[in-house]
């Protein structure tokens, strides 16, 4: 990547923590205290999981017939995640299961609506 995508993924990044980081203590203040350590993890898992989604989607942005392949390929690694997380909680009693899908389900969901704000960030004139 050229140092253009670098600043909208370092611009996207900060303001991802950002969101995730407010929406997430907003939640856990409004649930039950058992539910608290599935919202951490789901916030985790997201933010990481948007962060990889959209570097990939800022490689491929200038080339027009791969871009949705590019947004394709993420939205299958984010309902393939999902997928993971639902199962493997599902098989064991770590987690709350209920909290933790819904609560993935919603950051990638914020964190997906802040994309098309950072997508083409750096090529906006100052």
């Amino acid at each position: 990547m050229k140092s253009g995508p670098i600043k909208a993924w370092l611009a996207y990044a900060a303001a991802g923590f950002a969101a995730t980081v407010a929406v997430g203590l907003v939640v856990i203040a409004l649930t039950a205290a058992q539910n608290k350590s599935a919202i951490i993890v789901a916030a985790a898992i997201a933010y990481v999981l948007q962060l990889v989604a959209f570097a990939a989607l800022l490689a491929v942005r200038e080339k027009a017939h791969l871009f949705l392949a590019g947004w394709l390929g993420g939205m299958l690694l984010r309902f393939g995640v999902v997928g993971v997380c639902l199962y493997w909680t599902t098989r064991t009693a770590t987690l709350p299961t209920a909290p933790l899908v819904l609560s993935l389900v919603g950051f990638v969901f914020l964190l997906l609506l802040l994309e098309p704000v950072f997508l083409r960030w750096d090529l906006r004139k100052s």
